[in-house]
């Protein structure tokens, strides 16, 4: 029985030294530290009670004993913070402290027995029996003891078993059951020795033993110490998140402990808990649970296919609602702002154009007539007519700067003339340099094609841009404007636009600062050019909205050249004809026509607008009918027939769109067709002072069927009536 005894001691040891490697080489956390302590422990104490079974003196086995207790008196200890940290109970660290110094007095007092009674109140060596042992009675601190180590069994094995009631999840109560087995084993042994039947074997050993194979099980079969699975399992208490399981009757199971810190806040039962989270599921709405705002979501759980409960997990989004909820307070801020900032424009751009409708008109129509105008008269109208063409200038920037930042801007592509645009572009400049002492230089090279497909309407912009500056900061000397082909593909051409000077320059430092809105370089040698910076913006914009980027090189007191690269489409097909594809004639490209037997209707609410209007058409030889008003305008066209109708947009007690809504309505109920088709095709032309989108997006739903802005001139006005007079009115001007 002896040799038996010491075989399974020595398979014991043998077991428990693979197993403490083990865990010590998978050891993660606090769970696997306990773990180790626990079976180091019991490795050293059954290793000491070895020796107490192979001792052959008194002072050996005494020896053997205190080497045992080195093990003994922290096996307790280790297993209980086990079973606590495997339950998930959180012990107190004054409770921890407390009680390993318990466990490490006891050992102090075994190691000092020889000289108190403290915890053995009498020892006598025995060799009689299987081997040696001493022969003790128990001292008050063993008694102590005892019932402490009581406790540990009672409470641990207490909670253990709750753990395996409550688990649903079938691996995890097997590996919860084995532990439990194995506390069993080691207890029901501990309680054996403790009444005194085994005499001097110490069967609390064979218990450890017992135990260490079913810790085996647990650790090997059912994954004790997988990392992942215990990270599965206790790593979501420390996640921000609330995590709810309910199981199928709908009560919850298990929250972690931020949804334990919920709870204590939203003082709901779990059934109230549970439709909550449902119904803000449903809808897609967060929670709001005192100052903090959830948002829920839910994950069905189940099990070889059979369904176990629900997952819901409350992710705290009070910062990001509380952010997006002042994004949302800014950006209203923002769009009103952008409301009134639009509103405000379309007000002064109508006011401001409005009056420059007169000056600008007023002035055309007194240089038709130059015999009657003596050199200095002549030369104050022209001033008047560029000064009042700058400051239409500036209200056109103004408004494409806004368009430009409202992300309303947009390039429109279509088939234009690139010689005759650029011309046109000369004329304007020529007009702009007057008697400077500056030539102007156009080129444009042969492999440029005639005919393109583009945004006309801001490349034109773009080189009276960057040509008007050029001439505002060069005092006599050229510019150049020159267009030349760099890349050729089928279908389409870089084109490479330059517009060079001699002007003053710019000086290396002053780079930075071009393109910034309503800024200009050189402040102080520049403080008397007229301009509000925002020419070279908006051109720098419209360059980049087609693909390009606006560069420059200059030097300093001799000159500066803005250019860029943009591609462009070539229309093919046309040759002779116009961009649209219609034929041109001569008189046509000169805009010089009339019109005797057409019949037009003109309607402004003031007088000058109208009687300008009428002088400026006077040529034509048309009838021109004016109104004052929208209800004056109905009236009229309701007992004429016109063959087109200019219409003012802002008129008191009915503006245009109004005017022209009612006109089109009056098509519905016309018993004769030819009136009803007559309200219905009129073309009706808006003039405003006012070219905001918002505004032309009025005239569109209103049936309005072009646009110009104030103030008129007369070649759009024409331009206007060669695109919607009928055909057969127009008649070359013979003179």
């Amino acid at each position: 029985m002896y040799h038996i005894l010491l075989i399974v001691q020595y398979i014991s040891i043998l077991f428990l030294l693979i197993e403490a490697a083990y865990i010590f080489a998978k050891s993660r956390t606090k769970l696997h530290m306990y773990l180790f302590f626990n079976c180091a422990a019991t490795l050293v104490n059954n290793t000491g009670y070895l020796m107490e079974m192979l001792a052959e003196s008194e002072e050996a086995y005494l020896r053997a004993v205190q080497m045992s207790y080195l093990g003994r008196v922290w096996i307790p200890f280790s297993l209980f913070l086990f079973v606590m940290t495997l339950c998930k109970v959180k012990i107190d660290r004054k409770v921890y402290w407390g009680l390993g110094a318990i466990h490490g007095a006891t050992y102090l007092l075994v190691l000092t027995t020889e000289w108190q009674n403290l915890y053995y109140s009498s020892r006598k060596y025995v060799t009689e029996g299987l081997f040696p042992y001493i022969e003790t009675g128990n001292g008050p601190w063993h008694h102590a003891y005892t019932g402490l180590l009581l406790f540990y069994i009672v409470f641990g094995l207490y909670k253990l078993i709750r753990c395996v009631i409550k688990e649903k999840n079938q691996v995890s109560r097997w590996r919860l059951t084995y532990v439990v087995i194995a506390i069993v084993a080691e207890s029901l042994c501990f309680l054996i020795n403790a009444t005194g039947i085994t005499k001097n074997y110490d069967i609390t050993v064979l218990g450890y033993s017992i135990g260490t194979i079913f810790m085996y099980v647990a650790i090997f079969r059912y994954g004790l110490l997988d990392t992942l699975q215990l990270a599965k399992e206790y790593v979501v208490d420390e996640v921000s998140e609330a995590i709810f399981a309910v199981n199928n009757e709908g009560e919850i199971e298990y929250c972690n402990k931020p949804a334990k810190a919920v709870f204590d806040v939203w003082k709901k039962d779990a059934l109230s808990v549970v439709a909550a989270f449902e119904r803000a599921i449903e809808k897609d709405e967060p929670i709001e649970i005192g100052d903090r705002i959830y948002s829920p979501e839910v994950q069905q759980l189940s099990q070889n296919g059979s369904p176990q409960g629900k997952v819901y997990v409350l992710v705290d989004d009070t910062d990001h609602y509380h952010y997006m909820r002042e994004l949302q307070e800014q950006k209203e801020i923002a769009e009103a702002a952008n409301a009134s900032k639009s509103a405000f424009l379309s007000v002064v751009s109508h006011e401001i154009r409005t009056p420059m409708n007169a000056v600008v008109g007023m002035t055309d129509l007194l240089l038709r007539e130059p015999e009657s105008l003596n050199s200095k008269q002549e030369k104050y109208l022209k001033n008047i007519k560029n000064s009042g063409a700058a400051l239409v200038m500036i209200v056109n920037d103004i408004l494409d700067q806004s368009k430009i930042e409202a992300g309303k801007m947009e390039i429109v592509e279509d088939a234009y003339e690139l010689r005759p645009m650029a011309e046109d572009v000369k004329m304007i400049i020529e007009n702009r340099i007057g008697s400077k002492p500056i030539h102007l230089i156009y080129e444009i090279e042969d492999d440029v094609p005639q005919y393109l497909v583009g945004d006309s309407l801001r490349i034109r912009q773009i080189l009276i841009n960057l040509m008007n500056n050029a001439v505002k900061f060069t005092e006599e000397g050229y510019v150049k404007l020159g267009i030349s082909c760099v890349e050729e593909e089928i279908g389409r051409r870089l084109l490479r636009f330059s517009v060079r000077d001699s002007g003053q320059g710019i000086r290396p430092e002053d780079l930075h600062k071009l393109g910034n809105a309503f800024t200009q370089v050189d402040t102080k040698k520049n403080h008397s050019k007229e301009g509000t910076g925002l020419g070279l913006s908006i051109s720098r914009d419209f360059i980049s909205m087609m693909g390009g980027q606006l560069c420059v090189q200059s030097e300093y007191g001799k000159g500066s050249e803005f250019y860029f690269t943009i591609w462009q489409g070539v229309a093919s097909g046309i040759e002779v004809t116009s961009a649209s594809g219609v034929s041109k004639q001569a008189w046509q490209e000169e805009e010089q026509f009339r019109a005797p037997d057409a019949r037009i209707l003109i309607v402004d609410d003031t007088p000058l607008n109208l009687m300008i209007t009428e002088e400026l058409l006077a040529p034509i030889g048309m009838t021109v009918d004016t109104a004052s008003s929208g209800e004056k305008a109905i009236e009229l066209v309701g007992k004429n027939e016109y063959h087109a109708i200019f219409m003012d947009y802002m008129m008191p007690y009915m503006d245009g769109v109004e005017a022209t809504t009612k006109i089109r309505a009056m098509a519905v109920g016309q018993t004769d067709e030819s009136r009803s088709d007559y309200f219905r095709s009129v073309p009706i032309i808006a003039l405003s002072g006012d070219d905001s989108e918002l505004t032309k997006e009025k005239f569109l739903r209103a049936g309005i069927d072009d646009f110009t802005e104030k103030p008129v001139e007369i070649k759009r006005l024409k331009k206007l009536l060669i695109k919607w007079l009928p055909k057969q009115l127009i008649v070359p001007d013979e003179k």
